[in-house]
């Protein structure tokens, strides 16, 4: 254990912030800019934790700590951008007032700060040598798959991970997975939650390391308005979502010197690798009082949610790491350990980021204010009223008002469809091929009833054992997202995107829904599996419960990546060397003539990645996407998929009002061969780029 006089703290942090300054002004490393971006940040965490909350256990406090950082830098951004331009003096004021606002309240509040309280050396000894082999394989374990990542990233195609991760991947993995699982069953000690945050890491890395252009088509609309923002300040439009993750982003590339684009990309799944399994091991092991070992294997259970949401950074999937987060501390607010001042600093927080969570926290809060309302209790009934009542609304009313903004008509946006109210999956069977891609793909397939079954058994087993009291406010707020998604299913139609995506806001809100509900599908497990877990048990039900672990953990890795096999594909396509080819070709080939482009989404965000939101018409972008209003996406679809013909482009020319257009055709799509036939016989020139794997036709009036 280490601590410092109040002097010394002053010192250390001068010593942190004049070293961060020179190395953003001047140095430029990035090897310098991490070293200290973890030292600043840990300090500073814990520092704020140690403030705010002396009663939560460490681990946890560490993540309460970061999470308070975050959402001062993610406010801070968003105030400035609106009111200033964000810009190295922005960055360089937050990172001064954070540890003078930190060192202020602990002068005030008499604060004492202990540092590395767990560390004892003694457990490094030959004595104590078969406590730390385990962990240590599995960290080595780990380390090995991420060199192996490295060595198989691509500039090309790639379908699926799993088409270039072969079976020795699996293999190491599941190996990783057995040696986890067993020293997690071994060792009671809160410490293998950084275990566990490791292997999470490498979970939510693959996609970042293995695209080395970038992966995902959000993630590059995103990256490229950050540049923008990082360039000049801001960026024209203005908006009004998002900027508190791009504040974050920023910061985070300003302050750690690593380029932009990196930092944006590994900013989610590092924070999903520190946040998830702290919140969840913490809020199970204190907040429901379970036992260490079933906090573990819960912990490691949790990711049968769904993580594909951790594997790159775009607003909405950080908001949705913030709810979860919060969902897992509540039985902590509810016992006051955490203060609500907190949760409606990160409801805040997350309105910045992506309303569609912010809302819902910004209820939660709410609600919970009301319900400590202690005197005039008629007040408090009818505040408690009022605000469930514009809870149950709040998100209808959001997405009905995006879209009135976005110009349709009130008559356009609301609508009376009571059937279907679910999207129900079909229940499915493999039964033809190999038994390991059988057995994956009829778990993964079936992924959500049995994540039904599981929240109906811990819903059982919750009422059996009286526990409800524990899980009323989870309920409450899972019955209020229920009510919002219900409401905008059955009177809201969603005219702003393409068919195939009409119904994603109303998705998200069922996978927030989710979230709220994995608490109570982990209650199934701990009630099934803790009687297993004792020591006295037979080590053939730990083995079980080992295997059927490793199955899920497995399972929900191989599905948050898209998937290319025998059972499914899921027609994921990635910008590749090919892609950024064809769209400067394009703006080479086309000089100061105005043109439009017909291609798939990969073909427009790499185009977005070369020269940003370059050209619009009618309030659409130049080249084919599926959003807007009367866009050219359709005359796409035509031309791929039924008739390159002429008469298409001149339709597609009539829209935008200009005499030039591009057709980009991919020889991985499934009608590549007959377009390309077409297009041959119809079009005034072509380009071929690669030897064909992009092929580009001309088209003039």
């Amino acid at each position: 254990m280490i601590t410092f006089s109040r002097q010394q703290n002053i010192i250390v942090q001068i010593i942190l912030v004049l070293v961060i300054s020179a190395n953003a002004y001047w140095l430029h490393s990035p090897i310098l800019g991490a070293i200290f971006t973890v030292l600043y940040l840990w300090l500073n965490s814990k520092k704020l934790a140690d403030i705010f909350y002396p009663q939560i256990h460490k681990g946890l406090k560490n993540a309460l700590g970061l999470i308070l950082i975050s959402s001062y830098i993610s406010l801070a951004y968003t105030l400035i951008y609106h009111v200033y331009q964000v810009n190295l003096w922005v960055f360089l004021f937050l990172l001064l007032s954070i540890p003078i606002i930190i060192e202020l309240l602990s002068l005030k509040l008499h604060s004492q700060h202990y540092y590395l309280t767990g560390l004892d050396l003694s457990k490094l000894g030959l004595n104590n040598l078969r406590n730390i082999i385990l962990p240590t394989v599995v960290f080595l374990i780990d380390a090995v798959l991420f060199i192996a990542l490295f060595k198989k990233a691509s500039l090309g195609l790639i379908r699926s991970p799993w088409e270039i991760l072969n079976y020795k991947f699996w293999a190491l993995f599941i190996l990783s997975n057995i040696l986890l699982i067993i020293s997690l069953l071994h060792k009671k000690t809160a410490k293998n939650i950084m275990l566990i945050s490791w292997h999470f890491l490498l979970m939510s890395s693959i996609a970042i390391i293995l695209y080395k252009i970038g992966y995902g088509y959000d993630s590059f609309i995103h990256q490229t308005a950050l540049n923008i923002i990082n360039d000049t300040g801001t960026i024209q439009p203005r908006l009004w979502l998002y900027t508190g993750q791009y504040g974050i982003s920023i910061f985070f590339h300003q302050i750690s010197q690593i380029d932009l684009s990196t930092a944006n990309k590994i900013l989610l799944p590092l924070f999903f690798s520190l946040l998830w399994p702290s919140s969840i091991f913490y809020g199970l092991r204190y907040g429901f009082k379970w036992s260490f070992k079933a906090s573990y294997i819960s912990t490691l259970w949790s990711t049968f949610v769904g993580i594909g949401f951790a594997i790159m950074t775009t607003p909405q999937s950080f908001s949705y790491l913030l709810v979860a987060f919060t969902i897992f501390i509540l039985p902590e607010i509810n016992r006051k350990k955490i203060s609500l001042y907190f949760l409606w600093t990160v409801a805040a927080m997350t309105l910045t980021i992506h309303p569609l969570s912010g809302i819902p926290l910004l209820s939660l809060a709410a609600m919970l204010s009301v319900l400590r309302i202690k005197k005039k209790p008629w007040l408090r009934n009818l505040a408690y009223v009022i605000t469930l009542l514009l809870s149950s609304v709040a998100l209808p009313l959001l997405l009905a008002v995006y879209q009135k903004i976005n110009g349709f008509s009130w008559s356009q946006i609301f609508s009376f469809q009571i059937w279907p109210l679910f999207d129900i999956p079909t229940i499915t069977w493999h039964s033809s091929f190999s038994f390991p891609l059988d057995m994956v793909h009829n778990i993964g397939g079936n992924m959500v009833w049995l994540y039904l079954l599981m929240v109906l058994i811990g819903l059982l087993f919750i009422f059996k054992e009286h526990k409800f009291i524990f899980f009323r406010r989870h309920l409450l707020f899972t019955g209020v997202l229920l009510i919002n998604y219900l409401l905008a299913k059955i009177f809201l139609s969603f005219n702003l995107q393409i068919d195939y995506q009409k119904f994603d806001y109303i998705n998200r809100i069922i996978y927030l829904i989710a979230l709220t509900l994995l608490p109570i599908f982990l209650t199934s497990i701990y009630f099934l599996f803790k009687d297993s877990l004792n020591k006295e048990k037979s080590i053939f039900q730990k083995i079980w419960i080992m295997v059927i672990t490793v199955i899920v953990i497995s399972v929900s890795l191989y599905f948050a990546y898209p998937t290319y096999d025998r059972h499914s594909n899921t027609k994921s396509i990635n910008v590749t060397q090919s892609d950024i080819k064809a769209v400067n070709l394009i703006d080479e080939h086309a000089s100061e003539t105005p043109y439009i482009v017909l291609a798939n989404q990969m073909i427009g965000v790499a185009a977005i990645s070369e020269f940003g939101f370059a050209n619009y018409y009618n309030d659409n972008f130049y080249y084919s996407m599926p959003l807007g209003v009367d866009n050219i996406y359709q005359n796409y679809l035509n031309m791929i998929e039924t008739n390159a013909s002429r008469e298409e482009a001149i339709n597609a020319m009539d829209k935008a009002e200009v005499d030039q257009l591009y057709f980009v055709v991919n020889n991985y799509w499934h009608s590549a061969k007959q377009a390309i036939n077409q297009a041959t016989l119809t079009a005034d020139e072509k380009i071929l780029i690669d030897n064909g794997v992009t092929t580009i036709f001309v088209y003039k009036r």
